[in-house]
């Protein structure tokens, strides 16, 4: 399962944040994404040639967690940003 980026362009104008900060969080998200899916990619085939037991899945491993965290951090912070929180969303 591949991550898809999500559209925040709406931000883009908001008060109190220029467009390059929001533009240059938009670029880190994208690479964020990027890697998480070239890091699922890359453990999925190591799973299944049987290599989980090297030294360089476990770095591949521990650098998804690193991927996958920002992806989602940005997501929450530009839903936050958006007016919305996670709460509001789920109807609570």
């Amino acid at each position: 399962m591949a991550y898809q980026a999500k559209d925040y362009s709406s931000l883009i104008g908001m008060a109190g944040f220029s467009e390059t900060l929001i533009k240059n969080h938009f670029t880190l998200y994208q690479g964020y994404v990027t890697n998480t899916n070239k890091l699922m990619d890359t453990l999925s085939t190591m799973l299944k040639e049987g290599k989980t037991a090297t030294p360089e899945y476990a770095e591949l491993n521990r650098r998804m967690g690193l991927e996958f965290n920002g992806m989602r951090l940005h997501e929450y912070y530009f839903e936050n940003l958006g007016g919305k929180t996670l709460i509001d969303k789920a109807g609570k």
